[in-house]
């Protein structure tokens, strides 16, 4: 079973953590499948970053979160946009609102492709 979790980083005291990808029985920095974001607890807002098409590619083929990893991307909205891509909603469209990309802006057709291919590209 695939796990999303935070793998730590950073010196003594001064905590960073990786969001990865990896197998539930593997050690907490052990073998990772892929990294998908950061963790900066200590910055004044807590800084945080998370790959909004990998986080729905993983979360859609059955990764659990871990507690922290779930508040993380609770925060950022992910969970509202995977019920969204569940409902029918296409994944491209999803990112480019995570993104702020207006999309009648730009060619959606090739918006798609592109973010398929980079699924493809990592399955």
């Amino acid at each position: 079973m695939l796990r999303i979790r935070l793998s730590r980083t950073g010196k003594k005291g001064q905590p960073s953590y990786r969001i990865v990808v990896t197998d539930k029985r593997m050690k907490r920095d052990g073998r990772i499948v892929e990294r998908i974001g950061n963790f900066y607890p200590l910055t004044e807002a807590n800084e945080f970053k998370i790959e909004e098409a990998r986080a729905l590619h993983w979360l859609s083929v059955g990764a659990q979160p871990s507690d922290a990893v779930r508040r993380l991307l609770e925060k950022q909205g992910t969970f509202d946009r995977l019920k969204r891509l569940h409902a029918g909603e296409t994944a491209a469209a999803l990112v480019a609102e995570f993104e702020g990309v207006d999309l009648d802006a730009v060619d959606a057709a090739a918006v798609a492709e592109a973010v398929a291919a980079v699924i493809d590209e990592e399955e």
